[in-house]
């Protein structure tokens, strides 16, 4: 069911992000060959490691400021080179920084100026190409329809994949009319025809339709065509990269837990835990310690809070924090946070728009309780009362829980029924995809969003959302259908 979705979406990002930094070394080499001639590969040795640290910087800057996303499209060309430029001095800020380090690594004035100028132009060119791509190229679907309900489905949720792909039409089975608006191309037993006169993509398909046995041989014929065929929930992972859960079966479940390879969660994760919450201690001392300083100036009691939260497979541990809050804030019991908590200390509130309390967890993640990403550790207390509300909430136990995550940094601060829903939908995607590589890239994000002081109520609005589509009959595999067409919200 993954039909190489996850190498489509992420793998376009690193090939732009590797891009980039490819780009950034070889102006500097040009510039070193202009500038020394054929004696150049002799100032390389001496030069190379400031110039491999402005190549993985500068694209580290790209990412954090959103310029590899599908949303930056919009864009006009003064803006995106200006966060170009940037982007660009920051990575020179570093670049510059080396050099008190090494100082034998110091790139000389006549070269800096000569590769800075070529790596910026370089990096223009390619953005340029990149944001017309953006804007330009849209994938072409057809989409199998089996009955009302598809068609239903297609009309109530195009939404999900106006922005990246083009419905091209219809293709229905024999004995079924299409009724709406969509363009009709013909008999689904024309399918390959189809596919090859309209030049199509990808097909797509209903989760009852993608598990019609009378459609399995077509389905093969066109998967060893190399057309790409797809039920809607994985149309929703490459364009949102989140998992709604009105879609999810028992066959989705078991293909993503059979994906992340057992080495990664057992070795190669903890490694990248310890290497990443060691050197973040180091580095995150100094607003560690103002955070410290901050809470034992400002309130009375201790400075670290310590919570029972669940961990794995539900086993509870104590999480360390950054006391936010007033002592005795929960003396009648667990309430849900909420983003502007009347309970927070005087400096409580910037502590947590700026993550600075949750500094102390990379204790929890040196003893193995937490990973550095993951999906969010929960209350005990509120496990139970959202499982019992949210279908697959507990799927989110069964791997290591994370100081930061996918759901968080695409999903505002929840307090509700409602925003653990959707959190979760990026948790389920998450855990399907895990990676060393997606890992590097939500700590990038996690950047951004510590540096914009956390996601506003608006970005929630902004999130698409999937649509239950009922009142139309019944299910292409016979399953009643309720009257309504609603948006999903368990919080009625």
């Amino acid at each position: 069911m993954n039909n190489g979705l996850w190498q489509k979406h992420w793998v376009t990002v690193f090939r732009h992000f590797a891009l980039d930094a490819v780009l950034f070394a070889l102006a500097f080499v040009f510039g070193m060959a202009l500038r020394f001639g054929a004696d150049w590969q002799g100032k390389l040795v001496e030069y190379y490691p400031s110039i491999l640290l402005g190549a993985v910087a500068f694209p580290c800057t790209v990412y954090i400021f959103g310029l590899y996303a599908p949303q930056t499209a919009t864009h006009g060309v003064f803006k995106r080179a200006l966060t170009l430029l940037v982007c660009f001095g920051i990575a020179l800020v570093l670049l510059l920084g080396m050099f008190y380090v090494n100082f034998s690594s110091r790139i000389g004035r006549g070269v800096m100026v000569l590769g800075a100028s070529c790596a910026y132009l370089t990096a223009l060119l390619h953005h340029m190409v990149l944001m017309n791509r953006l804007k330009s190229y849209r994938e072409r679907l057809v989409m199998i329809v089996t009955g009302p309900f598809d068609e239903a489905e297609i009309q109530t949720n195009s939404h999900l994949w106006r922005r990246q792909f083009e419905l091209v039409g219809v293709a229905p089975v024999e004995g079924f009319q299409p009724a709406g608006d969509t363009r009709n191309l013909g008999s689904v037993s024309d399918l390959m025809e189809i596919v090859a006169r309209h030049d199509i993509d990808r097909v797509l398909c209903t989760n009852a339709s993608y598990g019609d046995a009378r459609l399995s041989s077509l389905f093969c014929q066109l998967r060893y065509a190399g057309v790409t065929v797809m039920p809607l929930i994985s149309l929703c992972e490459e364009a949102h990269q989140s998992v709604p859960l009105e879609l999810i079966t028992t066959e989705w479940l078991l293909n993503a837990s059979s994906l992340p390879h057992m080495l990664y969660i057992k070795k190669l994760k903890r490694g990248f835990d310890i290497a990443s919450s060691l050197a973040g201690l180091v580095c995150l001392s100094p607003p560690l310690l103002f955070g410290i300083i901050a809470t034992k100036l400002t309130s009375p009691g201790p400075v670290f809070y310590h919570q029972v939260r669940g961990g794995r497979f539900g086993r509870s541990f104590r999480m360390i924090k950054l006391r936010t809050m007033v002592v005795d804030a929960e003396k009648g019991g667990a309430v849900w946070a909420q983003a502007k908590d009347p309970r927070t200390t005087p400096v409580g509130g910037f502590l947590r728009k700026y993550r600075i309390d949750e500094i102390p967890q990379l204790v929890n993640v040196l003893r193995g309780e937490m990973s550095l990403v993951g999906p969010r550790p929960e209350r005990p207390e509120f496990v139970d009362e959202l499982a019992a509300q949210i279908p697959f909430y507990r799927e989110r136990l069964m791997i290591q829980p994370g100081i930061t995550g996918w759901a968080q940094v695409c999903y505002p601060y929840g307090a509700s029924v409602e925003d653990a829903r959707r959190k979760l939908e990026y948790d389920l995607y998450y855990m399907k995809h895990m990676s060393i590589f997606l890992d590097a890239f939500i700590l990038l994000d996690t950047v951004r969003i510590i540096l914009k002081g956390g996601l506003g109520e608006a970005h929630k609005q902004q999130i698409p959302r999937y649509e239950t589509v009922r009142s139309v009959g019944a299910r292409p595999d016979g399953a009643a259908v309720a009257p309504a067409v609603e948006a999903s919200n368990p919080a009625r």
